[in-house]
């Protein structure tokens, strides 16, 4: 994949982006439910883009992967995401509750790779 298939609060790493998922979730409010002859009753507060990614650093650029660490581990309420989306491109607000990668020791020097984090958007990009 491309190094730059995604920015973060305006920022473009060189990160190895090895794989990028986007998955969706149409979400109803707290007046859906199922009504007493069972026909489920939608009340649709609208479609959520998220998205699932795992990086790995590049060796000349470990710091740009530690960086984006840095960013996603903020203690920030979100960080402004641009992703690929269709043939275009989809800007939004999500938040980061957990991510992980691992640790390979050489020579004395901490290697970490294989980040993956999920990226949850904080509204619905559409709504009915």
């Amino acid at each position: 994949m491309n190094e730059n298939i995604f920015s973060i609060d305006g920022v473009e790493l060189r990160v190895n982006v090895m794989k990028l998922e986007r998955g969706f979730s149409v979400t109803d409010t707290e007046n859906s439910d199922r009504l007493q002859n069972y026909k489920m009753h939608r009340e649709v507060a609208g479609t959520f883009y998220n998205y699932t990614m795992e990086v790995e650093p590049y060796p000349s650029h470990r710091e740009d992967y530690d960086t984006f660490y840095e960013i996603i581990t903020a203690p920030v309420e979100s960080h402004r995401m641009i992703f690929p989306y269709a043939q275009k491109t989809l800007e939004f607000d999500a938040y980061v509750t957990q991510g992980k990668d691992t640790v390979k020791q050489v020579n004395g020097q901490n290697l970490w790779e294989g980040l993956s984090v999920y990226f949850v958007a904080m509204e619905p990009q559409r709504r009915p």
